[in-house]
């Protein structure tokens, strides 16, 4: 079996250089598993590989027919994942075409719609994936196989999502290993899947499901084992570490039972750690001991400075929560970053502001104005397609939620959502204004470049002086597209004063 991630090459377009590679944390445990199973596996991840049809024409020469292809993919690759599976359909026409991840979850009657597609594993694909490489090697029908979605003399068939869900204890060890590209950054861990909460906003429980799951503390110090003594992404003293959960600290139990694990290795000593937390989550005294165990970095996702837009979002948690976990975590001394999301249903310019004014009243390090993107499997999308306000540009290649930063200036990605009362330009202006007034300050700019181990990993310009030389011209041509936005924005504001000048009581004014 051959398993795909599929990645557009120029998904965050001029910040491409700046952003280290995410591993593809789904195929990685998807090839741990099935090796388990001894199904021999082979990977290929369109982020660091350019020639992936020569790279499939070598791995088959010793494989046996049919040749299974596993696609996973995330929304914004959906057109990438299309595009290449059916050039290896038509290389290959007795292959066999399955996609899975959240994508394809949410959407599997669109998915299978395209011809060539045999079918959709939906929600975790571990189990399902082995059971279907089975039956597909078996000659068997997929009629009982849970978690499938396939085609049948002409109609989908929908199969029922397994109520067994992976016990995360029984996953063998995350592949670090195959990994080799240069280009990765393995400095993370993945200890727990699902959450209990309810967000309009957020696709990732369509394939974990709202049922909270963690791996034990000793499966955890396994993975930190072999990043602190394997792995080295550069001399440096210490090596930070990513907890990539959703949620990390929904049940407090284990969080203590993992920090005094931690200690008693000694890798409070070696290592450093970030995470994201909620707001509710959240009290002095587990910060101050998740900092004295080397957590040193904490990502809040704020959303919304309104408490009605925050019960409008189902957060489940209020703005006052939020704020108080933010004062807490930098007086102990986190690095603290967030996010925002402009544009959720009943924002307003107001209501955007009062995000930019609560960044900078909270003195956060980092932060993040998305835009609103009603991804498949939400309640967001629902609410969107309700609406009818919910606009797809080709094959989704439109929904991308940092879309009015990383945009050219004269090339505009158009949004996915626009909520009512407001205007795409209106958003736009905003998200961008709030990066020029939070980021324009000298001291942030030289902790961005300087830093690149702080935060959440957003931006790297380079670990070492060396590094950083070798970007100056990516650097410039950023500089440069940075500087003609914030000159048409600059425009863009003055037209409109000029505008609301010209216009005293609903008469115009001036000729």
């Amino acid at each position: 079996m051959i398993l795909i991630n599929s990645s557009p090459k120029d998904a965050l377009k001029i910040f491409q250089p700046f952003l280290p590679i995410s591993v593809p944390i789904g195929v990685g445990c998807l090839v741990a598993f099935l090796e388990r199973e001894h199904i021999k596996t082979r990977f290929i991840d369109e982020q660091v590989e350019d020639n992936v049809l020569g790279v499939v024409s070598e791995y088959v020469k010793d494989m046996q027919k049919p040749y299974i292809f596993g696609f996973s993919v995330l929304t914004p690759a959906f057109k990438r994942a299309i595009l290449l599976s059916e050039e290896l359909k038509r290389k290959y026409p007795d292959s066999v075409i399955v996609f899975g991840g959240i994508h394809p979850t949410a959407l599997p009657g669109e998915v299978l719609a395209y011809k060539h597609i045999d079918a959709v594993i939906r929600g975790e694909g571990e189990n399902a994936l082995v059971e279907f490489y089975k039956h597909v090697k078996g000659s068997k029908d997929f009629t009982n196989l849970d978690g499938l979605s396939f085609k049948n003399n002409g109609s989908i068939v929908h199969n029922r999502i397994s109520p067994n869900q992976v016990n995360l204890d029984d996953l063998p060890d995350f592949p670090y290993h195959i990994f080799k590209s240069k280009r990765y950054n393995l400095g993370f861990v993945i200890s727990s899947r699902g959450c209990p909460h309810r967000c309009i906003f957020c696709s990732n429980r369509v394939t974990t499901g709202k049922n909270y799951r963690y791996s034990s503390a000793k499966n955890i110090i396994r993975d930190l084992n072999w990043i602190c003594n394997q792995y080295s992404i550069r001399k440096q003293e210490k090596i930070n570490v990513q907890f990539l959960d959703d949620n990390l600290l929904v049940n407090k139990e284990r969080i203590y039972e993992l920090l005094a694990e931690i200690k008693r290795n000694g890798f409070d000593k070696k290592l450093t750690f970030s995470f994201q937390a909620r707001g509710d989550n959240v009290n002095y005294k587990l910060l101050k001991d998740l900092y004295d165990a080397g957590f040193k970095s904490v990502f809040f996702g704020l959303e919304t400075a309104s408490e009605t837009i925050m019960k409008l979002i189902k957060k489940d948690e209020t703005v006052a929560q939020c704020v108080e976990a933010v004062r807490m975590a930098k007086e102990i001394g986190f690095y603290v970053s967030a996010t925002f999301i402009y544009g959720l249903p009943g924002d307003t310019h107001k209501d955007r502001m009062n995000c930019l004014e609560l960044s900078k009243e909270l003195k956060l390090d980092m932060v993040r104005y998305n835009n609103a993107t009603p991804y498949p499997g939400t309640e967001l999308y629902e609410i969107a397609k309700s609406q009818g306000r919910i606009k797809i540009k080709g094959l989704f290649e439109n929904f991308n939620s940092v879309s009015a930063f990383i945009e050219a200036p004269f090339n505009k990605i158009p949004f996915s959502y626009v909520p009512i009362g407001s205007s795409e330009k209106e958003i736009r202006n905003d998200l961008l204004y709030s990066y020029f007034a939070f980021y324009l300050n000298f001291n942030k700019i030289r902790n961005i470049l300087m830093n690149p181990d702080k935060g959440s990993g957003w931006f790297n310009a380079g670990e070492t002086i060396s590094n950083l030389i070798r970007k100056i011209p990516a650097l410039a041509l950023l500089g440069a597209n940075i500087s003609l936005k914030f000159f048409k924005l600059f425009l863009s504001i003055l037209t409109s004063r000029i505008e609301n000048l010209c216009f005293c009581k609903g008469e115009k004014i001036c000729q």
